[in-house]
């Protein structure tokens, strides 16, 4: 589960919007959110308690911060996917000109 980490966004994060997203689907094992992140857009600095997939839905580049400082960037192709594995902290930041779409498939066993 994706938990929100407000007072660290306030305290670390420069004033910016949020990404948009929407829950598509959900139940007692999957959760499935689709994102929108239009140029500067950030989620917030946020924790995932569950491992998770990430299905590119447009071009673009995200800028991902750690929780332990490390920063990485990742390249976004239409189609593309990425497994990630819980737990994970981080604040991703839309760098590039364009919308990021992606979809979030979490797995909660």
């Amino acid at each position: 589960m994706s938990t929100h980490l407000s007072d660290k966004t306030k305290a670390q994060i420069p004033k910016a919007a949020l990404a948009r997203h929407t829950l598509l689907f959900e139940d007692a094992r999957t959760r499935i959110t689709q994102w929108v992140f239009a140029p500067g857009d950030q989620t917030g600095w946020h924790r995932h308690e569950w491992d998770y997939v990430t299905v590119q839905q447009s071009g673009g580049r995200l800028r991902l911060e750690g929780a332990d400082g490390t920063e990485s960037f990742v390249d976004y192709t239409d189609g593309r996917t990425m497994s990630w594995t819980a737990p994970i902290e981080h604040n991703a930041t839309n760098v590039s000109d364009e919308d990021v779409r992606v979809l979030e498939i979490e797995y909660k066993d």
